[in-house]
């Protein structure tokens, strides 16, 4: 009786760690096919396309090969703040810290300049970066 209770304890924790494990496997490629589809149906010149897919992944961490290949992009159609905090959280995903605050800084300068505002508020940047330090 204690045999057969320890093997169905074990087949089901058995069956659960591997449903677990394919469901986030399979949320993980869904998540980039959904954003490689939109890009393709996307001009090819669409910074803000690119942009916004390359946080898509980034935040379901999913490909961030291709979100920094969407963001180098990006950027070379048009760098602005948005794309520049994007890159950021980029490299704070890839646990690459002084890479992240350099692009952090770079999108908070980028952001004020955007609006012709020296005041601007980029609070929501600056989280980011006491986030860093942490």
């Amino acid at each position: 009786m204690k045999n057969l209770i320890k093997t169905t304890t074990f087949a089901i924790a058995a069956i659960l760690l591997v449903s677990t494990t394919s469901f986030a496997f399979g949320t993980k490629e869904k998540a980039i096919e959904k954003a490689t589809e939109a890009v393709e149906n996307g001009a090819p010149d669409d910074w803000k396309l690119l942009t916004k897919q390359a946080e898509y992944l980034i935040k379901k961490d999913a490909g961030l090969a291709t979100a920094k290949e969407w963001l180098d992009q990006s950027m070379e159609i048009k760098t602005n703040s948005y794309n520049l905090e994007v890159m950021g959280d980029y490299y704070a995903k890839c646990h690459l810290p002084k890479e992240a605050a350099n692009y952090y800084i770079k999108s908070i300068d980028a952001r004020k300049a955007e609006l012709k505002d020296a005041t601007a508020d980029t609070s929501d940047i600056q989280d980011k970066l006491v986030a860093l330090m942490k």
